[in-house]
């Protein structure tokens, strides 16, 4: 299912919704503010036009996709990350979630099949689902950039565009997170390195082994260790099959050729 043509054709696919941001996306447009006057306001949201919106944008996404089945991908409370660095999404703490998000994300658990991994973001779960049991069979409705470090095919509700992001691309997009940064989620790459710089740092990188070799040796020549480079990884990093430990509930943090890259004394340990 590589090309547009057998995208289309299949049917039987699995739609693999992010959640979180579905959710905070619909009852953040519901918002409404109200003067009472004497300097009171207030703001208010129809929880049934809300309910009937979400239902509504499934439904266009299914048709959309032309796909049978719906999977909703929760964050769990608990993130691994936070566990890693501190200063991971620490901004979010702040950040007042609309009205009725509680509300709807609950409606959702008791009328939807829905998916949550305990220490998980939803980013996660999707991830982990789309490489794993939904592999070839699913497509991934999601807003988040990041997403593009997962292979397969992707349905993004900013632009409603279908893109299949390969293998290749994939890991090419996760080495460019590691070098950049991402500032909305908190972690800073290899300081200094912008996105024109990180493309030429991985230009024509045939496989995850030139790739990872670029990055090590760019954090290498910015004053960094190879240390360094692990920890922006792990926060990058969105999980894919095989790298969570559905027994004891633990990310598998990514540990590519570790031992080739850290057995010097010029390495401390970040994470």
């Amino acid at each position: 299912m590589k090309n547009i043509n057998e995208f289309f054709k299949n049917k039987n696919k699995t739609m693999l919704v992010d959640g979180d941001l579905l959710a905070y996306k619909l009852t953040s447009s519901q918002e409404k503010p109200t003067d009472w006057g004497n300097d009171v306001w207030t703001l208010h949201c129809d929880f049934k036009v809300v309910k009937q919106l979400w239902e509504q944008t499934l439904q266009f996404y299914l048709e959309l996709t032309k796909s049978k089945d719906i999977l909703i991908c929760f964050s769990d409370k608990n993130n691994f990350r936070k566990q890693l660095d501190t200063s991971y999404k620490s901004y979010r703490k702040a950040i007042r979630k609309p009205v009725c998000y509680s509300e709807l994300k609950q409606w959702i658990s008791e009328n939807y099949k829905t998916q949550s991994y305990f220490n998980l973001e939803g980013d996660d779960v999707l991830g982990l689902l789309a490489t794993g049991e939904y592999k070839d069979n699913c497509v991934i409705v999601s807003g988040d950039k990041d997403m593009r470090t997962i292979f397969g095919w992707h349905c993004f509700i900013i632009d409603d565009s279908i893109e299949y992001v390969s293998n290749l691309k994939a890991d090419y997009n996760f080495c460019t997170q590691v070098l950049t940064g991402d500032q909305s989620d908190g972690y800073k790459g290899c300081v200094g390195v912008g996105h024109v710089k990180a493309s030429r740092v991985l230009l024509d990188k045939k496989n995850i082994d030139e790739l990872w070799e670029a990055v090590i040796q760019e954090f290498l020549r910015n004053k960094y260790v190879p240390e360094d480079a692990y920890h922006q990884a792990r926060l990058a990093r969105i999980l894919r099959t095989g790298e969570y430990n559905y027994k004891n509930n633990q990310p598998k943090l990514f540990d590519y050729k570790y031992e080739d890259y850290t057995n010097s004394e010029k390495s401390r340990k970040a994470s």
